[in-house]
């Protein structure tokens, strides 16, 4: 099985945000990078388009890698450092999900 890579987890969101900006009249959400803030007052999500994310994201990720896979498990919960916070570190948390779902 082909490596899914932290490039290819980075589209993904990118992307989906960028739909998800049109769903919801969030033109900000077509220009987002892998600093953009995912939640809190920087955000321009609020809770349920976080989840609408996340629940999109994990068919893109069957797609594309063909594993399905839980990003807002307990693991991502309890971290210290939230993979929700950012785009960047979304990536991270989905590169490794992948990782593990596919060994």
């Amino acid at each position: 099985m082909a490596t899914f890579t932290r490039d290819a987890a980075v589209r993904l969101i990118l992307v989906r945000l960028a739909r998800l900006g049109q769903e919801l009249g969030k033109p900000v959400l077509a220009q987002a990078d892998e600093q953009t803030r995912l939640f809190g007052e920087a955000s321009p999500l609020d809770s349920i388009g976080l989840v609408t994310l996340m629940a999109d994201l994990e068919d893109d990720i069957h797609q594309a890698a063909g594993v399905w896979v839980t990003i807002a498990d307990e693991k991502a919960m309890s971290r210290l450092t939230s993979p929700f916070r950012r785009v960047g570190l979304l990536a991270d948390h989905i590169v490794e999900l992948v990782a593990t779902a596919q060994t």
